[in-house]
């Protein structure tokens, strides 16, 4: 049945919103794919992985990005060969969650488990994107359910480390998140419990420090580099925010926010799963659940955040829910400090002051009566607290169905970038592929596509100038300047000087390049 609903789930995303229907969006599914290119050009690069076209060492570690690269040896460089390693992980992820709920409240616990996870929209949205996030969060919950029997072996643990490291060598730290509920685990049997923690460890041992090991050995010249990214840019600058843009840095309350919003109709259930959770917290699953859940603590405490880091923590807190809808279906009624805390914690006006995103506060009000008019139900007839549970979950997916059905069609980003590489790519021939020769919004995306380096118009943290356009008309190795007509894109556009400057004296290859795409494009393409 699990299996059943969450292949369900994945049709019904890919019939909506088709991997290859909209192009990648800047950022990280850009860099990816150009470093999954880049491994492909050559072989060093899968032991020193960077961001640009044949460029110097980023930051990402190599794992993500050498399955990336053999996707697209495999079926090409497109948005398809990129995009659904994610959906594969997400259907891992779903499994995985209903098989921890299924240990803890039963059959029919773990199925809702995956229902609500594969009908939630922010996991939906989440889902089919490129990020390196889900398939650290899919090997955690794979290491989680292979040690969530009630006495797991040695083996199970050793292996479960290996899983662990793997997700290091996806993400790095951010793996801590999944690690600490795996170790909790793991120590739940009193028995031979050191050595199972050992075995663990010991797996983990094995795969993370390989990255490492393979630049000591083959390119030691970035050894200090990666060693940096591994012990400083990926944990110590993060957490204090040095050298970020502003955009980057956000208040405590930023995750609280993220998952209130994403949970919105499920807050009710959230809070007395918790309940559920912390009564049962002797018991190894729930207690693993709440652990994995509470690591939107740890992700609160660094400066820099970004809400595809609340990926990881997310199916924690919905099966949590699904502990809630089970617990709610055995006639257990969640207490008054529970209702009041988990009400006050999301309650919409607190948030926004905080710095959170905004809630919409009618839904939020009409979520928590609903549950209390049904906590009343529970009072007074004890016996309906099964049909009142299943009506509930019911209700809750078929809204969540129905705003799916809403979202996923939207083609949110056809830009066109696929289609106009061909046009561009006669005036970029001769340039090196890790030289500046163009200029456009969304740089990683167009990186990818061409297979070349550019620059930004600007970024919030580099405001165009007048002397910015000049160097970039000085330059004599930049060849196509792209300018974003409807200044929508990420990367900025010129002031209207420098667009009439580029009118006079290149050539405008728009007519041309518009002509290869399917749909309008907002942007104007110059040549020299």
């Amino acid at each position: 049945m699990v299996l059943a609903v969450t292949l369900a789930g994945l049709s019904a995303w890919l019939w909506w919103s088709p991997l290859g229907v909209n192009d990648l969006v800047g950022g990280d599914e850009g860099y990816y794919g150009i470093m999954a290119k880049n491994i492909l050009a050559s072989s060093r690069y899968l032991i020193s992985p960077s961001l640009s076209p044949l460029g110097v060492p980023g930051d990402k570690p190599p794992l993500y990005p050498a399955l990336l690269a053999l996707s697209i040896r495999i079926l090409g460089a497109s948005e398809i060969a990129l995009r659904w390693i994610s959906i594969v992980a997400a259907a891992i992820i779903a499994a995985c969650c209903a098989i921890l709920v299924k240990r803890a409240a039963g059959a029919t616990a773990g199925v809702l488990a995956a229902a609500l996870l594969m009908t939630l929209p922010w996991f939906t949205d989440g889902s089919r994107v490129v990020g390196a996030e889900l398939p650290l969060t899919a090997l955690g919950a794979c290491a989680m359910m292979l040690v969530s029997s009630e006495r797991p072996s040695r083996r199970h643990a050793f292996f479960a480390g290996l899983l662990l490291g793997l997700a290091f060598l996806c993400k790095l730290w951010l793996v801590v998140l999944v690690a600490i509920p795996v170790a909790s685990l793991v120590a739940s049997a009193r028995e031979d419990r050191l050595r199972r923690l050992l075995a663990l460890a010991l797996g983990a041992l094995v795969i993370a420090p390989l990255h490492l090991l393979a630049v000591a050995l083959f390119s030691p010249s970035d050894l200090a580099h990666w060693l940096s990214i591994y012990f400083q840019g990926a944990f110590a600058a993060r957490m204090g925010g040095a050298g970020y843009a502003s955009y980057w840095i956000k208040p405590p309350i930023y995750y609280w926010g993220v998952l209130s919003h994403a949970l919105l109709l499920l807050i009710p259930f959230v809070a007395q799963g918790i309940s559920a959770a912390w009564r049962r917290r002797n018991e190894p699953v729930p207690r693993a659940l709440l652990i994995w859940a509470l690591g939107i603590l740890i992700l609160s405490c660094f400066r820099v955040k970004t809400g595809g880091y609340a990926y990881v923590v997310l199916p924690a807190w919905v099966s949590v829910a699904a502990l809630g809808f089970s617990d709610l279906a055995e006639g257990r009624r969640l207490g008054p400090r529970g209702f009041v805390l988990g009400a006050g914690l999301t309650f919409p006006w607190i948030i926004q002051r905080l710095g959170g995103p905004s809630l919409p506060f009618v839904l939020w009000l009409g979520v928590w009566l609903l549950f209390a008019g049904t906590q009343l139900v529970l009072a007074w007839r004890p016996r309906w607290s099964g049909a009142t549970a299943a009506t509930l979950a019911a209700l809750v997916i078929c809204a969540a169905i129905v705003r799916d059905a809403q979202r996923l069609p939207l083609r949110y980003h056809q830009i066109g970038y696929r289609s106009m590489t061909s046009a561009l790519a006669p005036y970029l021939a001769a340039a090196p592929p890790n030289r500046v020769c163009f200029v456009g919004p969304e740089v990683p995306v167009l990186g990818f596509y061409l297979f070349r380096t550019g620059l930004y118009w600007s970024t919030p943290g580099l405001a165009w100038t007048p002397e910015r356009g000049a160097a970039f008309e000085a330059d004599s190795s930049i060849h196509v300047f792209i300018v974003d007509a409807g200044q929508s894109l990420y990367g900025g556009w010129p002031d209207s000087a420098m667009v009439r400057r580029l009118e006079s004296s290149t050539r405008e290859i728009t007519a041309e390049v518009s002509s290869r795409i399917p749909h309008p494009t907002p942007l104007r393409i110059f040549v020299r």
